[in-house]
């Protein structure tokens, strides 16, 4: 990699090790059932809150304090009386008499005034709508005539940023101030409410700052994701010759492992397909084993010693698949794969033994509880890397710590932790080998 990509992925490393760790806020209910920019939605849920008669417990406590706080906006007009606060009807979907459209809602005082909604939240106005309501002689649904009415008020509730209403007599209210104005409620009676509602109402306050405002973890996404686009060019390359060379690891990895086993050497026969590796192995004084690193497929990455493949006839040791599929086999495997972010991200190499998939049912559950029978029987040390599971597939998993601060190279950590693992698992720990094995042994008698 050339010193201009390094330098400019070390400046990347740094912007991104600056911005602040933060973590993405629970979903409210409506973001959970996707619903979280339906219009219809937010309506129902104001609108349930304000009606005094719904079975909230808010009675018209909520309702009074939207209605004094619309008063007291310079922009509205608009004047409220307490006096008259039993009187006040809600309806949404409310029928005009010009049969066009429906306001999402109409509050109103029997001949004192209404305040007509039109409530927007991604979506922009339809074409002449607010005009067609405020051109309505009256509501025909509630039996409101507008010439009986002494105030007459409009509100188009939208986002800050939303385009304005066409028809100039409908004033532009934030739900920013709607939510503004439950928070305050919440904050100052939340005691005396029911939770449920009190729940709902926080609910609902957070659908509405998450979906009109980035919290926290949207902008530390949005930052790392300019991030990405200003450094892309350097990424892709970085990328490519990733993938470059964990393809050619994949099928070169044995033969790197061989050769940083000291005490083993490489062994060459006629039996051996050409992808593999074998190497013998001093395990104790005079006493070798052969073992086969199977280095031909990207995920199925396998280490196996001489004689725990065989073929069922015979039971003659065989290092490929039986032309008949006639053979029985357990191996290590290391996913490269299936593993490869817990390889990469967290630094772990898990290695599991696996059985092929001619072994079958019978020999596989044998295994298992021939293995659980002469692991309490030994009473053997295993190393603390090792763990015994009732897993049938993979009975046995070994996990080990990938040094990638000790290496310039991810693959040459990987080697390490390899070896690591093989001089654990086959000379250092002997017993869990001589479990394997005669477990294996003690389970070919199924063939019998």
């Amino acid at each position: 990699m050339s010193e201009s990509i390094k330098t400019r992925l070390a400046e990347f490393n740094t912007r991104i090790n600056q911005l602040p760790e933060t973590r993405e806020p629970p979903p409210t209910t409506l973001q959970l059932l996707g619903r979280s920019r339906r219009e219809e939605d937010w309506q129902q849920l104001l609108f349930y809150f304000l009606s005094p008669a719904r079975a909230h417990g808010l009675n018209t406590d909520l309702l009074e304090q939207m209605l004094s706080a619309l008063s007291e906006r310079d922009d509205l007009d608009y004047t409220f009386s307490r006096l008259t606060l039993n009187d006040i009807e809600i309806e949404t979907e409310v029928m005009t008499s010009n049969g066009r459209r429906r306001p999402d809602a109409v509050i109103w005082a029997d001949e004192e005034w209404f305040l007509c909604f039109e409530l927007k939240v991604g979506a922009s106005e339809g074409t002449s709508q607010t005009l067609d309501y405020v051109a309505a002689d009256a509501f025909t649904s509630i039996d409101v005539t507008k010439s009986e009415i002494v105030g007459e008020h409009y509100v188009y509730l939208a986002p800050t940023d939303a385009s304005p209403p066409e028809a100039k007599e409908f004033i532009h209210i934030s739900w920013e101030w709607i939510k503004s104005q439950l928070k305050t409620f919440l904050e100052t009676s939340y005691s005396r409410y029911p939770a449920r509602t009190t729940a709902q109402m926080q609910d609902f306050i957070d659908t509405i700052e998450q979906e009109l405002h980035m919290t926290d973890y949207q902008r530390n996404q949005q930052e790392k994701a300019e991030l990405y686009f200003e450094y892309y060019d350097e990424i892709s390359e970085a990328k490519d010759a990733f993938e470059a060379g964990w393809k050619t690891f994949a099928k070169n990895w044995g033969a790197k492992l061989a050769e940083q086993i000291e005490i083993g050497t490489v062994d060459e026969f006629s039996t051996l397909r050409d992808s593999d590796v074998a190497i013998d192995v001093d395990v104790s004084s005079g006493d070798n084993e052969r073992w086969i690193f199977r280095q031909d497929n990207s995920d199925w990455a396998g280490l196996y010693k001489s004689g725990w493949w065989l073929h069922k006839d015979d039971f003659s040791p065989i290092y490929a698949q039986a032309e008949d599929n006639n053979d029985v086999r357990i191996t290590f495997y290391h996913r490269l794969e299936e593993n490869r972010d817990q390889a990469i991200k967290d630094s772990t190499l898990e290695l599991k033994l696996y059985h092929g998939k001619s072994n079958g049912n019978q020999f596989t559950s044998a295994f298992q509880d021939n293995l659980t029978e002469n692991i309490e029987a030994s009473n053997a040390r295993v190393s603390s890397s090792v763990n015994i599971s009732s897993r049938r597939v993979a009975p046995v998993t070994a996990s080990y710590d990938i040094p990638t601060a000790e290496y310039d190279d991810f693959f040459e950590a990987y080697v390490a932790a390899l070896n690591e693992a093989f001089c654990d698992l086959v000379v250092n720990n002997r017993e869990i080998i001589k479990i394997i094995d005669e477990t294996f042994e003690q389970s070919l008698t199924v063939f019998e």
